[in-house]
């Protein structure tokens, strides 16, 4: 039994270990994520989404991103990404920190290689003296037949591409915990509204959160010379009633609360209101153009409002009511500030000004931390893997009288050739130019 588990589990490991199987998973996703750009997405086009075909929308490619067939695959590529970095991860640490002299000649590399001649003292005092001033990190081994050395620079280069995978993995873990924890949703709502948070209009993801948010006000400020200066919405955190919070967020100012941030998407003027019904008054705000429309408490009123005039001045105010389902307003007219009028004999309207209505953006996302983190991985592993590669320099001395003998060095500086050899050139000739310095300036 123990035989059988230790077989399938090896089998597993080589099978998420293959990069055939990444390449594939690579391709699969891609290809869906293509899908995702062609099909309409709910989070991005609700109304188009509606309109898609039964048989996609019961796939899931209407909301395919968060689909659980989609994160099988993200959690399959990670699987992958994290078993072959594994695999390279002793490797790699024995190339930055456990090189070994070469024991041979052929353990030299042989692409870039070149022969010295010379002394045997002088030519380990030069190479070890050329080591140190060029800032090699370097192991040395001395045999009875032969001595050899093995250097390296810019060490920590090896672990680029294993950075740079693993940090495809923090990315994919910080979009999946965006995605299972988070929400992103939208409200559109005038000043003196309170509205629970549990209440907006949702997207993505399912709100948890018990508080409300209170518009105070909202205005759309102009500058002097008639340029629009921005939006801002002063709003207030409610728990249990009381306030918590309060800022006044504009257009890239957000407001951000126990991980909630809410940003100023829109604004729409509209139309400030007192309704005056057996005795009670109440603060109604409409939206311009008939966008929203107040219904008198205990009647089949709907009244609706449109502003007239210049914007920036005290502007009048058209108004409809309808009764019911009737397509047709039962009475309508156009009201100054602070006129009042009667409504069917039911309640008395004042009009009292403008009001602004604020459309906010509200998103919580938890995974932004570890995409960030995932961003900054990556940024350094590309860094390491491409503008910090290692040179490696070995070499073995072998004695020819035992006074004399022939200095093999070789270079490795990754995948560009051109860089070893001019590294290895530069090196020999650092040498050669030590031995004649330590020769007090005769040829060896």
């Amino acid at each position: 039994m123990e035989e059988n588990s230790k077989g399938l589990s090896e089998r597993v490991w080589r099978a998420f270990s293959s990069m055939k199987l990444g390449l594939a998973l690579l391709g699969i996703i891609a290809l869906v994520s293509a899908i995702g750009t062609v099909i309409p997405q709910e989070a991005m086009d609700p109304e188009k989404a509606k309109a898609v075909g039964g048989l996609w929308k019961m796939l899931g490619l209407t909301h395919l991103y968060s689909t659980v067939w989609f994160r099988l695959l993200l959690g399959l590529l990670c699987i992958n990404l994290i078993v072959c970095s594994t695999q390279r991860l002793r490797s790699i640490y024995l190339r930055t920190f456990k090189l070994i002299p070469p024991s041979k000649l052929a353990q030299v590399p042989q692409k870039n290689r070149h022969v010295v001649q010379g002394e045997l003292v002088s030519l380990r005092e030069s190479v070890q003296e050329v080591m140190i001033q060029k800032g090699f990190r370097y192991t040395l081994s001395e045999q009875p037949e032969h001595w050899s050395f093995i250097a390296i620079k810019r060490r920590w280069g090896n672990w680029g591409s294993l950075i740079t995978h693993l940090s495809f993995v923090v990315l994919v873990i910080g979009a999946l915990i965006g995605s299972l924890l988070g929400f992103k949703g939208s409200f559109m709502e005038g000043a003196g509204k309170t509205i629970p948070i549990q209440a907006i209009q949702v997207t993505k993801g399912t709100v948890s959160e018990t508080f409300s948010v209170r518009i105070n006000s909202a205005e759309d400020r102009l500058l002097a010379n008639g340029e629009r200066d921005n939006w801002y919405t002063d709003m207030s955190i409610l728990e249990n009633g009381q306030e918590v919070a309060r800022k006044t967020l504009s257009v890239n100012h957000p407001f951000v609360y126990k991980g909630i941030t809410f940003y100023q998407a829109n604004f729409t003027n509209g139309t400030l209101f007192t309704a005056e019904m057996q005795g009670q008054k109440d603060s109604v705000v409409l939206q311009d153009q008939g966008q929203s429309y107040y219904q008198a408490p205990g009647t089949d009123l709907y009244l609706i409002a449109s502003l007239t005039g210049n914007l920036s001045q005290k502007p009048d105010v058209l108004y409809q009511v309808y009764k019911g389902t009737g397509a047709k307003p039962i009475q309508s007219g156009q009201l100054k500030t602070g006129e009042t009028i009667d409504v069917q004999g039911t309640y008395k309207l004042t009009f009292d000004g403008l009001a602004g209505f604020t459309g906010l953006q509200v998103k919580k996302d938890p995974g932004v931390a570890v995409i960030w983190l995932g961003c900054g991985l990556l940024l350094g592993g590309l860094l390491l893997a491409f503008y910090w590669q290692p040179l490696v320099i070995s070499g073995i001395l072998l004695s020819e009288n035992g006074k004399r003998g022939n200095l093999t060095v070789g270079a490795l500086a990754g995948k560009t050739p051109n860089s070893a050899r001019e590294a290895l050139e530069q090196f020999v000739g650092s040498v050669t130019k030590m031995i004649r310095v330590n020769l007090g300036g005769t040829e060896c």
